[in-house]
């Protein structure tokens, strides 16, 4: 590394970090080194994850190679600790037996969130979540392992309950978790003999007034109104209070039998956070940040993404939103480049132009400038959106090609058998020992 150069370190490979490497590698030739460390060498485009987890997109084109935003500068590895106040990150890079400290002129926390697991019995180490494509298999391995156990149980209760899908959480993940979910079951149910369309029970429970609070009410009463058309089971105002592995108490007391709960119901930081001594953090453990992005307290401290608290004009914090960081990666950079060169820095501004919701079935829910568009043309612009957002013509022509071919061919029932330890297969219904027998 020249000794003339700034050296600039990133913290995570989500949207924000991604994008502040990708710009910072291609304006800052010849003024910054751009170091950009993940324990993953990829980015995960969350927004597609539903459609991974239920086979319209081929799982290996919902991740990006974090070597196409930061070119060398890429090391994959665990962050052990940083030290804000010596100016370095103590890292353990992947398949190296000792930790090494990497200096930092400029430092940019990108590290991201969780999902957020409240102290209600039983969902930590009972239900799953939808943040990794390792996630999004178990999922589809899943419900095909429940659909062929049900083909096999006598039992019309015990069938029920193996093929009841309950969803905690209806914004974005939750609903269209719903509605591709179904989708999916209700396409592959005709391919076993003993089951039917009235077996698959998906549910969602929403403690708040409506779906998607996020957007407009046209749009969430729209999605509501095609979930429960669909037989989507809808309850508001609900929650989950207990979660058992097969069934779930709701706040009004009643049981329901359930072999898989899905918890789409919030984030939180990453738990690093609050090991980083002197970083400045909200109640909830969000990172404080002026309105330029840097870390309150701190000239060459950045933060951006879903652990960063940025302050709106009006004082409100800026969404934890995929499109948010997104924007502010790109602003981060150009920011640093000012701080390097002696210019003024600039503040993050953005309006959102929008927001999508897939519900399945070739339908979404779209606000695009004020408007509203549903249905297959919301469908579209969805596609047409996040095709866009793709950052190579790889990409793009793998995944338009993935869309392409789901209009026409059936997704196939066959499980992938790659996931996580933390997505169990349901024992099984010991009445149904004897294969092959009709119901």
């Amino acid at each position: 590394m020249s000794s003339t150069k700034t050296r600039v370190v990133i913290l995570g490979g989500g949207f924000g970090g991604a994008e502040a490497a990708k710009r910072l590698v291609k304006h800052g030739r010849g003024e910054v080194d751009v170091v950009l460390l993940d324990r993953h060498n990829y980015l995960t485009f969350y927004p597609l994850l539903v459609e991974a987890a239920v086979g319209g997109i081929e799982p290996r084109h919902v991740v990006v190679p974090l070597r196409s935003y930061a070119r060398d500068g890429f090391r994959m590895g665990e962050i052990l600790s940083v030290d804000l106040a010596g100016q370095s990150v103590r890292f353990q890079p992947a398949g190296v037996s000792d930790p090494t400290e990497i200096p930092f002129e400029h430092l940019v926390i990108g590290m991201g969130s969780v999902t957020r697991f409240p102290n209600i019995p039983g969902l930590a180490e009972n239900a799953y979540e939808l943040k990794s494509v390792a996630d999004a298999i178990g999922i589809r391995d899943r419900a095909i392992a429940l659909l062929e156990q049900a083909n096999e149980c006598r039992d019309p209760e015990k069938r029920k309950q193996l093929l009841t899908f309950v969803i905690v959480g209806g914004n974005f993940t939750g609903t269209e978790l719903a509605g591709e979910l179904q989708h999916f079951l209700l396409e592959l149910v005709d391919g076993y003999p003993n089951l039917k369309k009235s077996d698959i029970s998906v549910m969602v429970f929403e403690h708040g007034s409506r779906l998607l609070g996020a957007m407009s009410e046209r749009a969430s009463a729209w999605a509501l109104a095609t979930l429960r058309r669909r037989g989507v089971v809808v309850h508001l105002g609900a929650s989950v209070v207990e979660v058992l592995p097969d069934r779930v108490r709701t706040e009004a007391g009643e049981w329901v039998p359930a072999e898989s709960t899905f918890w789409t119901a919030g984030i939180q930081p990453s738990p690093l956070l609050r090991q980083i001594e002197g970083l400045p953090l909200t109640d909830r453990g969000y990172i404080k940040t002026q309105a330029d992005l840097r870390v309150e307290g701190y000239d060459n401290v950045w933060a951006v993404g879903d652990a960063a608290s940025v302050p709106m004009p009006n004082g409100k914090p800026f969404a934890a939103t995929a499109q948010n960081a997104v924007r502010q990666g790109p602003q981060v950079a150009k920011n640093i480049l000012s701080s390097v060169g002696g210019k003024p820095l600039e503040n993050f501004e953005y309006r959102s132009l929008g927001a999508f919701a897939v519900v399945g079935g070739y339908k979404a829910a779209a606000d695009l400038f004020g408007f509203n568009v549903n249905g297959l043309i919301g469908w579209f612009l969805f596609r047409g959106a996040y095709l866009s957002k793709m950052p190579t013509f790889a990409l793009k022509l793998r995944l338009s090609m993935d869309w392409f071919l789901d209009l026409f061919l059936r997704v196939p029932t066959v499980q992938i058998g790659v996931h996580r330890s933390r997505i169990p297969m349901p024992p099984a219904a010991k009445e149904s020992s004897d294969a092959g027998s009709a119901h």
